[in-house]
């Protein structure tokens, strides 16, 4: 039996729920092919995505960005975490080469820590990365204002030098520390319940217009939310473990009870007439693939966000507010503004997660 091991970045959600859609799709061709997930993601939120049979093991390879929260990145922070793991990288990658040699995989599947490409040279399997950017062009931002840490980047690109081939998505920076590049659809979550459904499942009125409001780890704690008006309704997720009551007019559902599938996030954002939010590949690539408009706001230092901008103003019915307007509750201008335009059909292709699922296939009978 083949086997794939999958390494996923531990920050957010967004490259968790890209992967989830890979080896769904994968699982449907190759039911066969064992599938080992390494990720600091927890096991509730991967594994009822994938919707197969895999193992999940906790490790961290990479450290994303360190925020203070959801919208606030601390550069130095970063850097010095990761230049931590720079300096205990022979460590970590002899560790997961012993750690996967019982496991015998024919495939290394990383979106996208670095290490995870130099665990695949050393077994010898192909090493193949998914994303729209990598770590070395989101820190080299960074390295600008913090020049010690220029070998941090250069560990970085010298890691991704490794891989096999990089399926790249759109909205994408610079990845040219990849060797050989192969782009590839919006991996992208479909609604599967009609709006009517999911607003009758979770209990939200028919006719009234959806909020929806998706901050990641801010929650909505640090936002003061308005009173909705007559004829709108917020809702919000919350993590599994945080008893805080909504605030008055909004609605919370539990990312746990999201992760159960009776009413899947994208359902709900299917539902929605509009989703606030700060711009990350998950959330766009969803609203995109089922015609929701966007009310985002600037997400601090991270690369991605102008990237991210440019597909939200390409694709989908969108406004702007501001972080300070988003923290204060004056919200009135900006929900008025897109909510007056009209929903749209996606004009791009949705559906990267079988094209990449193929690619991998495609690899898989080749090893």
């Amino acid at each position: 039996m083949s086997a794939i091991v999958c390494y996923i970045s531990g920050h957010g959600f967004g490259h968790a729920v890209r992967v989830a859609e890979v080896l769904r799709a994968l699982h449907r061709l190759c039911p066969d092919v064992a599938l080992h997930i390494r990720t600091r993601t927890p096991r509730w939120f991967i594994e009822p995505a994938i919707e197969a049979p895999a193992t999940h093991t906790a490790v961290e390879l990479d450290v994303g960005a360190v925020q203070r929260d959801s919208l606030t990145v601390d550069p130095e922070a970063t850097l010095k975490a990761y230049a931590m793991i720079v300096a205990q990288k022979k460590q970590r990658i002899a560790a997961e080469v012993t750690a996967l040699a019982s496991l015998r995989p024919s495939l290394i599947f990383a979106d996208i820590p670095a290490l995870a490409f130099d665990v695949a040279a050393r077994l010898g399997v192909p090493g193949v990365g998914m994303t729209n950017f990598s770590w070395d062009w989101i820190y080299a931002d960074y390295v600008r204002d913090l020049p010690a840490y220029a070998p941090v980047v250069e560990d970085l690109r010298a890691s991704y030098g490794f891989a096999q081939v990089l399926l790249r998505l759109p909205f994408h920076g610079a990845l040219d520390a990849f060797r050989c590049i192969r782009d590839i659809p919006l991996v992208a979550r479909h609604a599967r319940l009609p709006r009517a459904a999911t607003r009758r499942r979770r209990a939200l009125p028919a006719a009234d217009r959806i909020v929806v409001l998706s901050f990641g780890g801010i929650g909505v704690n640090l936002v003061t939310v308005p009173s909705p008006p007559p004829g709108v309704t917020f809702v919000a997720t919350q993590s599994a473990t945080d008893g805080t009551a909504a605030p008055p007019g909004c609605r919370f559902i539990s990312n746990r009870d999201m992760a159960r599938r009776e009413v899947r996030y994208e359902d709900l954002v299917a539902a929605a007439d509009v989703v606030i939010t700060k711009p990350g590949y998950g959330i766009v690539a969803d609203c995109i693939a089922n015609g929701t408009p966007m009310l985002y706001t600037s997400r601090g230092r991270f690369a991605e966000y102008a990237c991210l901008v440019d597909g939200i103003e390409a694709h989908l019915p969108h406004a702007f507010i501001s972080n300070e307007d988003l923290y204060a509750g004056c919200w009135t201008a900006a929900l008025d503004a897109v909510l007056s335009q009209p929903r749209q059909t996606p004009n791009l292709s949705t559906n990267g997660a079988q094209v990449a699922a193929d690619a991998l296939a495609d690899l898989l009978r080749d090893c």
